[in-house]
């Protein structure tokens, strides 16, 4: 039986080929690192989830929970936007190592085969970081719109070895698609706060007319929720409440 000390060595020299490889690795090939030791299939699961949680793209593996998340816009979205992808001429060997460095020499012209070869990547980045909060559409084309920029960041003379160019730009793509989900999950929470806020007002413009048995006025409801008469105001504009300004 594998010893915890044995199965950490694994995964280290797991962590040490992915990275050789510009931080992706075929779920196979982890497999075969683990040959013999007669782990489950959840304990497989798991080294593969430490590794997405690691940023490495284990290809030919999925979490369960991911897609069955997607709802059926987005699934038929993802199905339409891979099918255009297929069209694609396929990466060649050492293609792409040879265009970073093009495109670093100052060839512009490799960029537009760049943004294609990474177009798959984009995909499998959101398919990792899909969130309720963001359609899959949204998290692709923040991460087109990301890809395009480091590309252009590349192109604008740096000097970085085609390794450390691809995880730069692979960090870009998911960096703004992190960012994008950021913003929309405060957005929402935003959102829902002021449904509340809605809610509360209306309940105390029926507890104050019910308690003084007449209409009551905005500095009122104000002082009752103990908010301004601007910020009361404003709800009551989305409430459709009318509460008349002190006469």
């Amino acid at each position: 039986m594998m010893t915890q000390q044995e199965f950490q060595q694994k995964l280290t020299a797991v962590l040490a080929r992915a990275e050789e490889r510009n931080l992706r690795i075929e779920k196979g090939e982890v497999e075969r690192f683990f040959d013999g030791e007669e782990l489950s299939d959840e304990q497989m699961k798991l080294v593969f989830d430490y590794l997405l949680s690691k940023k490495i793209v284990v290809e030919g593996y999925l979490k369960a929970a991911e897609l069955p998340e997607l709802s059926p816009e987005d699934l038929r979205y993802l199905e339409e936007y891979e099918e255009t992808l297929s069209v694609l001429a396929p990466e060649k060997a050492g293609e792409k190592e040879m265009l970073l460095k093009r495109l670093q020499a100052g060839d512009s012209a490799a960029r537009e085969r760049l943004s294609e070869l990474f177009l798959p990547q984009v995909v499998q980045a959101a398919r990792e970081m899909y969130v309720q909060e963001v359609l899959i559409s949204d998290l692709i084309q923040e991460g087109n719109l990301n890809l395009l920029l480091a590309l252009d960041e590349l192109a604008g003379g740096m000097e970085l070895e085609p390794g450390a160019a691809e995880r730069r730009i692979l960090q870009a793509i998911r960096q703004g698609m992190q960012a994008l989900s950021e913003e929309q999950k405060d957005v929402r929470h935003q959102d829902s706060r002021m449904v509340t806020k809605v809610q509360d007002l209306k309940d105390s413009v029926a507890i104050l007319k019910e308690e003084m048995g007449r209409k009551v006025y905005l500095d009122e409801v104000a002082d009752f929720m103990n908010i301004s008469e601007e910020e009361a105001e404003a709800i009551l504009k989305l409430a459709g409440e009318e509460v008349p300004p002190e006469e």
